[in-house]
């Protein structure tokens, strides 16, 4: 068999673990490998000269959202109309639930990955290598008589432990100067959650929805990124990285934590996720002496019937109680509030808006639930006749007239605000968490300084949020709907005015991050 080579190309802002992991298995099976970043369509250009000076017989596409699918599909026209004649298949989420519809779309595509791809990946280019058409593998989709044939599923891989350590830069991503690195320490989860898109991708697989790497493994890739790139703090995207368990989850993190020190791994620090229900004080202090100086919590809402509408095991309870638990240990937790979805009232979203206000010195952002193929609440809402769009893009109109006048209001003044990757909330977020690795790794005066900066930023921020939400809330509550004249001349009149107070914030956030950036030029020294 002839090695093959291949291009995998996907968003990498924050890194892309799905593909470091599908290019080390790609390697590890003797086939060379390049990963190609794709962010956004004004990308494609760069891309494809990049794709094609590589000359790769396969060229494999990332498209783990609905908002990339067309960017996706485009760039795949383009490397044809430049000449690329080689094998082009495509994976992620989307494509394991729609992949007929991307066939049908894109006859620039000729095969479909399903699932977790890196067994699937190396058959193919193993099949490629022998001069063979792909055909027949488990968790792929190709075409066949003109028609759409499909494999079996392929289980999800029980034993993460047999992955080789994700392909890594030689220059690590920076957060306000420190080096940072993107990990997991397991996959999947054991959640009911009714609009979640990584429960749906488990169970349509097969085989155990949920795996934990063993706590040496996972040391060891903590390990060679602290010695080997400097790196000094680690993002853990698992997304059930605390155990229901509280006994095991203690018992997991003092595993890890001294693997760790048993290889000569010295301060490092934990951007992890968690569920409100499972946070103990036995909990938070084992996290904070792993490491953890922030958490995500999957607040997700504070008015009980939404809770239970979204499969949540939860109660608002959960939530205070969380979030106090982690400011005792020090321990900054985010969080996103779901203010909309399909059957929410009006009335619940105040209760959401009273929760929020109880909690601006911390970061937050708002958004609508939104629906990915093969969920529940997709099933729920096609049965109900109130499925929107398509398989690029759902949608739904909520039940209660005035909630959905209030999204509506909102999409047009919180776009800045909320609602993009960039918006002043997500950038807040980062911004907070960057000064807390400061105040670790950095402390002293100085700092001392920029966190004030931070945390009068911040309140000023989320003060003027809830204010705004709340006002909306309340012209959503006055109806008169059919007068669309007088609800989009509100919609503009607030947009213009909380545009231009964001504009000023996000400068504020721009010379804040930027002399925190400056100054983490003494973490590296360290």
């Amino acid at each position: 068999m002839r090695p093959r080579t291949a291009v995998l190309v996907g968003p990498s802002l924050q890194g892309n673990l799905a593909l470091e992991y599908l290019g080390a298995s790609v390697e590890a099976a003797g086939h060379r490998v390049r990963l190609v970043s794709f962010d956004t369509k004004a990308d494609a250009p760069r891309c494809v000269r990049s794709i094609l000076e590589f000359s790769p017989d396969l060229i494999g596409l990332s498209i783990a959202f609905q908002c990339s699918v067309d960017d996706q599909l485009e760039l795949a026209r383009l490397l044809r109309m430049e000449g690329y004649r080689g094998h082009v298949t495509c994976g992620g989420h989307v494509p394991t639930f729609c992949f007929r519809e991307i066939l049908k779309a894109a006859p620039e595509i000729d095969t479909v990955v399903r699932h977790e791809g890196e067994r699937t990946l190396v058959e193919l280019l193993d099949a490629l290598g022998r001069g063979e058409e792909p055909r027949g593998l488990r968790g792929l989709v190709w075409r066949e008589g003109g028609e759409i044939a499909a494999g079996p599923a392929r289980p999800l891989l029980s034993d993460l432990d047999s992955l080789p350590t994700p392909l890594r830069r030689q220059s690590p991503l920076v957060v306000g100067g420190a080096p940072i690195a993107v990990m997991l320490t397991s996959r999947g989860c054991i959640g009911e959650c009714t609009y979640c898109c990584l429960r749906a991708f488990g169970k349509d697989a097969g085989g155990k929805r949920f795996r934990m790497r063993s706590a040496g493994a996972a040391a060891d890739e903590i390990a060679s990124a602290y010695h080997e790139l400097g790196v000094r703090v680690i993002i853990l995207q698992d997304d059930l990285f605390i155990l229901p368990s509280e006994r095991k989850s203690v018992e997991r993190m003092n595993a890890i934590s001294q693997a760790m020190k048993a290889r000569g791994v010295g301060k490092v620090l934990f951007w992890i996720k968690g569920r409100p229900e499972t946070i103990t004080p036995s909990v938070a202090e084992a996290a904070r002496e792993l490491g953890a100086i922030h958490m995500f919590l999957g607040v997700e809402n504070a008015a009980p019937d939404r809770l239970r509408y979204l499969g949540r095991t939860h109660s608002r309870k959960d939530n205070e109680r969380a979030i106090a638990l982690c400011l005792e240990h020090k321990i900054r937790s985010s969080y996103n509030i779901m203010l909309f979805d399909p059957d929410c009232t009006l009335e619940e979203i105040g209760a959401n808006i009273d929760f929020a206000s109880e909690h601006l010195d911390l970061t937050w952002n708002v958004c609508r639930t939104e629906i990915y193929p093969g969920t529940p609440l997709l099933a729920r809402l096609e049965a109900e006749g109130r499925l929107e769009g398509d398989w690029r893009a759902y949608g739904y109109r909520m039940r209660d007239p005035r909630a959905e006048m209030m999204f509506r209001i909102l999409r047009v003044c919180f776009a800045q605000r909320a609602f993009s990757n960039e918006s002043l909330l997500n950038r807040l977020i980062n911004l907070s968490f960057t000064r807390h690795v400061h105040e670790e790794l950095l402390p002293g005066p100085a700092t001392d300084v920029m966190s004030a900066k931070v945390d009068r930023l911040v309140r000023d921020v989320y003060r003027d949020t809830v204010d705004e939400l709340r006002r909306v809330a309340q012209f959503a509550a006055r109806g008169g709907f059919d007068d669309l004249d007088t609800c989009r001349d509100f919609a503009v009149d607030t947009a213009m005015a909380i545009n231009e107070r964001d504009n000023l914030w996000n400068a504020r956030v721009d010379e804040i991050g930027f002399l925190l950036d400056a100054r983490g030029a003494k973490i590296r020294a360290r």
